[in-house]
């Protein structure tokens, strides 16, 4: 069937929308040399899509849990996924978040803008896990589109602390970490935009770790900047992060995130080299922030004196950018952000796999449940929305800037030193907030005020994990390491360290 052609009312509503003040004279012609173009694109209709292969497997969903059976709301819906192979994760239950495409299997970012769409495809990702011989055994719980760290804006509800039901587990990526926390997979995947890994583990006492950038394929994963985006492993301890990686890292020639060539290091083989010697910088930034508590940064200042016991040398060192970190993320992660959420998260102009059938249901679902975004992508899309029109994307270009001038302050510190330290966040998980219909504001103030410290290395794109730390006496605290880009081998291994010594 011909693509359906414009009237000449249709062009005089994007010569108005764009600013083109054609004539009627104009309009007329363009309207022919318009649906003359058309031909083109019937034509292009005509060819066959580019198919994704995906691999061979069983794949049954298996519903919504009985709340009884998962009490913390972890689970969007059980599943089993698998090849009967055998490999690095035989025996391994794999929790994957509500943001990763599994053929057969619905995926709704915990929106209602997606309710009903079922992917075709197989992230890159889960081709890697199943061929590595694992069990894919539930999708995950997230924030609303990923668009929050408090793990509260879900349209299936918010999901509950592993350490303590009556707060939050933390976000985006809630239910992974709690779905860890509580033994119902063995690993889970996460994303992390703004910490969306590592804040839920800090928060739930789990381990988080975001992977460099471009280390882990982030193709068939539902985006939000591409500057940004990662995707890593959530576990209850350091040698299942290093396993999961050594499974997911590596170039897939798909994703516009990754260099040509991606460096993988062994990162089982490096995690019992011990630390004796290695240089690790304390960040003052890091500390003592409007939202910081006292007892997370002493948690961290006492784990601090074990990694110097193991024989690291640790020295405190100022990085005065990284006081940027809370508005320049914000106008990345917004402007981004809510840009991709309108391109039907797809960002146009770069040459990786793009995603039709993504693109087609998220737009659809814009426009006809747009009301149905949670409060925080409310905010967002408010506040892009007018920065777009008023300044005309000046502040989102000036923060990308302003994020090469951070990572350019790290590597002069990665010169001199192999990691750097400080709280994952500075503070411990939020008492879980009511409604929006009680206290809308309250409800997305609590969405991301979390996210300082964590979110430098989105902006940066260096590898970072959160550890929990030993001693913390009401909730959770998480120790973050971060080192130097494709060094996660490293940071694996002061992870490694410290969790052996706190037993």
């Amino acid at each position: 069937m011909p693509i359906r052609r414009p009237s000449i009312a249709d062009l005089q509503k994007s010569s108005d929308a764009r600013h083109l003040q054609l004539t009627e004279s104009e309009l007329k012609d363009f309207h022919e040399l318009v649906c003359e173009n058309m031909d083109l694109y019937d034509e292009l209709e005509q060819y066959p899509d580019r198919q994704r292969p995906v691999i061979a497997a069983t794949r049954i969903p298996l519903g919504r849990p009985d709340p009884k059976d998962d009490p913390l709301n972890a689970v969007v819906q059980y599943c089993s996924v698998s090849t009967g192979k055998k490999g690095a994760l035989s025996g391994k239950k794999i929790g994957l978040k509500d943001t990763i495409c599994v053929a057969g299997l619905p995926m709704t970012c915990a929106s209602r803008l997606l309710y009903g769409f079922t992917p075709d495809i197989d992230a890159t990702i889960v081709t890697r896990i199943l061929e590595a011989g694992a069990h894919i055994t539930a999708v995950l719980n997230t924030d609303d589109f990923a668009f929050s760290g408090g793990g509260h804006t879900s349209a299936y509800g918010v999901t509950k602390n592993v350490a303590n039901p009556r707060y939050a587990a933390g976000g985006s990526s809630c239910g992974s970490a709690a779905a860890v926390g509580a033994k119902l997979v063995d690993i889970a995947i996460g994303g992390d935009q703004g910490g969306s890994i590592r804040i839920p583990s800090a928060w739930s006492g789990t381990v988080g770790l975001k992977p460099t950038h471009g280390l882990v394929p982030y193709t068939g994963i539902v985006g939000f900047d591409l500057t940004i985006d990662h995707i890593g492993p959530m576990t209850t301890n350091v040698a299942d992060a290093a396993l999961m990686l050594s499974v997911l890292a590596g170039a897939d020639g798909d994703d516009p995130r990754q260099p040509t060539t991606v460096a993988v290091q062994d990162y089982k083989k490096a995690l019992n080299a011990g630390i004796k010697g290695l240089k690790v910088a304390v960040i003052k930034e890091g500390f003592g922030s409007k939202f910081s508590m006292k007892e997370v940064d002493s948690a961290v200042k006492e784990a601090i004196k074990v990694l110097k016991k193991l024989g690291a040398v640790v020295q405190e060192v100022s990085v005065p950018e990284h006081r940027m970190v809370s508005p320049v993320w914000n106008a990345v992660a917004t402007e981004g952000g809510v840009n991709s959420f309108y391109g039907g998260h797809q960002a146009y102009q770069h040459k990786g796999w793009y995603h039709p059938q993504l693109m087609s249901t998220m737009m659809r679902g814009i426009k006809t449940n747009g009301g149905d975004f949670s409060p925080t992508a409310k905010l967002g899309v408010l506040i892009a929305d007018y920065m777009g029109n008023q300044y005309n994307g000046v502040f989102y270009a000036r923060a990308r800037n302003f994020s090469n001038m951070i990572n350019a302050a790290y590597e002069k510190v990665f010169e001199q030193f192999d990691i750097v330290v400080m709280p994952t966040t500075p503070q411990t998980a939020m008492e879980i907030p009511a409604s929006p219909e009680v206290d809308r504001k309250l409800y997305t103030r609590n969405a991301l005020n979390m996210c300082a410290n964590t979110a430098a290395f989105d902006l940066t794109g260096h590898p970072s994990i959160s550890v929990p730390c030993k001693g913390a006496k009401r909730l959770p605290v998480g120790l973050m390491l971060t080192g130097r880009h494709f060094d996660d081998a490293t940071v694996l291994r002061v992870a490694q360290a410290y969790e052996q010594f706190r037993g």
